[in-house]
């Protein structure tokens, strides 16, 4: 029953590009105003007679019609709607029942309703304010000076006042959850959002490994402060022999192909290791993390024939790839750029050398 009510409370609305929770609010709100009404023309029919129980009635009626209403108005005229049957509700029954019993209160809630919708203008959060406070005084000053019509009993007047206050709490109640559901999914869209533009901003869209910026942030936080103190780190640069040769050959598709897959293999590779970058081209840096430089050497030389044994193969015809590596042992005197600098001297050394080749 409850999953059912609440499906009818989040229907789609009529005007698609209106976002439907405020008009979910406002199912909301007339369900508690009917409900309050409901069991106010109960006791007025008891307490006061048939005249008075089918006045309330009406206006609980004016609710339900306001609730369906939602499903088949645009925004804009349904918030006018709502606001102007509150106003029939609040001046009705505060001039039948009088000011004891603060039906006036609701005033200073139903104009929140224009400050939830995000769309709308200024101007009519204003006018809002504005007719509440004014439909509010007219009431307090004619009231205040006519009474109500009906008279007061003590036992009703204590008992209708603790309902109307409990009344007003739970549409206030509504509303603030509305704003807390409404501001904390936009929040968390944003953050969402953040996040990605995090990760796009630090990673290569073709291979989907770290970038340059992704890869200096990532090895500055390794070095920093008391974190990694005592910790070792080697530095390595890999390039691809002869990247050109294979785009001018079988094309940049087969390039952007041999690039995916060497990333892949060294991701893998480098797993529990440390991390590995495309640094630019065919380029390629790692951070081999806790390992020092003799280590990382035989670990860059398994790296070398893996590739250099891996079957590279791009629409049936295959691709014969080899790298050259630059090793490089992190020292804090150097710091983070001058320990690449020479990494990436032993990696043209390598180059110079014959390539396929590990530098250390």
């Amino acid at each position: 029953m409850l999953d059912k009510v609440v499906a009818l409370l989040n229907k789609e609305i009529k005007e698609e590009n209106e976002p439907k929770e405020t008009a979910v609010l406002i199912r909301v709100l007339c369900l508690i105003d009917v409900i309050f009404l409901t069991v106010n023309a109960i006791l007025c029919f008891a307490k006061y007679g048939p005249i008075a129980g089918i006045k309330v009635s009406l206006i609980a009626c004016l609710m339900v019609l306001t609730f369906v209403a939602s499903y088949m108005m645009k925004m804009s005229p349904l918030i006018y709607l709502y606001y102007f049957m509150i106003t029939i509700n609040v001046v009705v029954l505060t001039v039948l029942f009088g000011l004891s019993y603060m039906f006036q209160a609701q005033m200073f809630v139903v104009f929140e309703v224009f400050f939830y919708r995000g769309a709308g203008d200024k101007n009519e959060r204003v006018a809002s304010v504005f007719m509440s406070a004014l439909v509010a005084l007219g009431l307090f000053l004619y009231v205040g000076s006519h009474g109500g019509v009906y008279p007061e009993a003590k036992f009703m007047q204590s008992a209708s006042t603790c309902f109307c206050t409990l009344y007003v709490i739970s549409k206030s109640a509504a509303i603030a959850y509305f704003f807390r559901l409404k501001f904390s999914a936009s929040e968390e869209k944003i953050l969402k959002y953040s996040k990605k533009l995090e990760r796009l901003a630090t990673t290569d869209p073709l291979t989907k490994l770290q970038n340059r910026r992704g890869m200096i942030n990532h090895i500055e936080e390794l070095v920093s402060g008391s974190q990694t103190a005592g910790n070792m780190l080697t530095v390595a640069i890999g390039d691809i022999d002869f990247f050109k040769h294979i785009n001018d050959t079988y094309g940049h598709d087969a390039g952007d192909y041999v690039l995916e897959t060497i990333a892949k293999i060294m991701n893998e590779f480098m797993e529990s290791k440390g991390m590995v970058a495309r640094w630019g081209g065919e380029e390629f840096l790692f951070s081999f993390e806790n390992i020092n430089g003799d280590y990382a050497f035989e670990e860059m030389s398994k790296l070398l024939h893996l590739i250099e044994r891996y079957e590279f193969s791009f629409n049936g015809t295959p691709i014969k790839v080899t790298m050259t590596f630059g090793l490089e042992e992190y020292d804090d005197n150097l710091g983070v750029d001058k320990v690449i600098s020479k990494a990436d001297e032993k990696l043209y050394m390598g180059k110079e050398q014959g390539r396929n080749r590990v530098i250390y």
